[in-house]
């Protein structure tokens, strides 16, 4: 039986009606429909409330049509990680004709700006247990390349010598600052006292006296 939560979208989405949500999706391709309302649905709302059943009232196909694609939410929910690591990456990518230095802080750049242009997606990327129940999946993966290209631009910095726990430093600085923005404490006072860019030079700074 399922028991997901009907309550998917915000007072916005749901105000617009499965009428209009019609228009905005093309549904020859559901899945990708559901993927896209699924992501809107996460920047309003928890991605625990998120249901199989208010997707497809908030996209005018029926209940049973989102089963067509997706096992269940969880199945769902995982492709829409998935895409969102697929994008995280491409942001993450080197650039050609960039010194080691300033290809390490476009990259801590790209990643705060990728976390606060989709705070709901990053959430459900780095705050949920989707990783950590999707061992050996599709999403494991390209979450392992996300980490791959961050620790390739630590070793360029600084050679292979305790380039992993470097890397796994700056992640853990890189997914803080994320997580304070999202929860809007570094607009208040703190921000009049430090920025990101301080951050990241201050991480570079340290890496390379190392």
């Amino acid at each position: 039986m399922n028991r997901e939560s009907p309550q998917i979208l915000g007072k916005t989405a749901r105000a617009a009606g499965a009428k209009g949500a019609t228009r905005a999706y093309h549904h020859g391709d559901l899945r990708a429909s559901l993927i896209a309302a699924a992501r809107e649905a996460l920047e309003t709302t928890a991605h625990e409330d998120i249901s199989l059943k208010g997707l497809a009232s908030h996209l005018g196909v029926s209940q049973p049509a989102p089963y067509r694609h997706f096992a269940d939410r969880g199945d769902l929910l995982r492709a829409v990680a998935t895409q969102g690591f697929q994008e995280f990456c491409a942001k993450l990518e080197p650039a050609s004709g960039l010194s080691a230095r300033r290809d390490f802080t476009r990259a801590c750049e790209a990643y705060l700006n990728f976390a606060q242009g989709n705070r709901g997606l990053y959430r459900l990327m780095f705050a949920s247990r989707l990783l950590k129940d999707s061992e050996g999946s599709e999403l494991s993966k390209v979450a392992d390349d996300a980490f791959i290209l961050l620790l390739q631009r630590v070793r360029r910095c600084i050679g292979a010598e305790d380039a992993l726990v470097n890397a796994v430093w700056i992640w853990s600085t890189l997914h803080g600052l994320a997580m304070l923005d999202a929860e809007q404490i570094t607009s208040g006072p703190l921000a009049g006292h430090l920025t990101s860019v301080q951050v990241i030079r201050h991480m570079l700074k340290s890496m390379m006296r190392k």
